[in-house]
């Protein structure tokens, strides 16, 4: 690996933060990805990354991979009952959770590496409950985050396509805020639940951001064919959401 990655603890969550290997321009400022689930969706794929960074085949980007404390508290918006009988219900900590993001990562990150500052260079991600809280967070703290990233979110959340279409979005921007949106064509197969419905829920989301006044060429949807809802799948999409968010 050419580029680096420091590991710090900032509160109770433990942060992964890659650095590109430098350009031509060593003191070039890199656009900030930050990144939920840890570094899960980028550190497998590190080389392959570096090799597209350094050949210019996508943007080189100072990412920050945060591992949640509790997924089902962290990611989630408001509380919700639990899918299946005897598990754990949703704990709806999502705003204390990116208040946390913008409040103590951000300044950390933006204090001690070469990263651009501003929406347009400052982009959040993940995938499943990663998506919606990513998704939530760009309602939440438009002027904030101007690139978003939702891999196969969890669009079945109980609220969530209501809030995005009935949220006002005001800090809107054409050309200053962008959506990379995914989901596999498989997913849902086999569910009974909610679940099941999560192709035409990930359509219904992005129907739900057009209709906020953002312009279809600022909102990508990726059907992904035949894939399914594993981290495998999200990882294959994460390269070509970094090329689209930050082109």
């Amino acid at each position: 690996m050419k580029g680096t990655i420091d590991e710090v603890l900032l509160d109770e969550y433990l942060v992964h933060i890659y650095t590109p290997p430098v350009s031509a321009n060593e003191n070039e400022l890199y656009p900030v990805l930050y990144v939920q689930d840890g570094s899960s969706l980028f550190l497998s794929s590190l080389d392959e990354l570096e090799r597209c960074f350094i050949a210019g085949e996508l943007p080189r980007v100072v990412l920050v991979g945060i591992q949640p404390v509790n997924r089902l508290d962290d990611y989630t918006p408001w509380q919700a009952a639990a899918l299946v009988a005897g598990r754990p219900a949703f704990g709806g900590g999502g705003d204390a959770y990116l208040e946390f993001i913008v409040t103590q990562v951000m300044p950390y990150v933006e204090a001690k590496y070469p990263v651009q500052t501003g929406q347009e260079h400052t982009g959040m991600i993940g995938a499943s409950l990663g998506g919606l809280i990513s998704m939530y967070g760009a309602f939440r703290y438009a002027d904030v985050f101007g690139r978003i990233g939702s891999i196969s979110g969890s669009y079945w959340y109980p609220g969530m396509v209501d809030y995005l279409q009935s949220t006002s979005y005001t800090a809107v921007t054409t050309g200053t805020h962008r959506f990379y949106i995914s989901v596999g064509t498989r997913e849902g197969e086999g569910k009974t639940n909610v679940q099941k419905d999560m192709v035409s829920l990930t359509l219904q989301a992005r129907e739900a951001l057009l209709g906020q006044g953002l312009d279809e060429k600022d909102v990508l949807l990726v059907l992904d064919e035949d894939a399914v809802h594993r981290v495998d799948f999200f990882q294959r999409q994460f390269p070509e959401a970094i090329k689209w968010l930050f082109r």
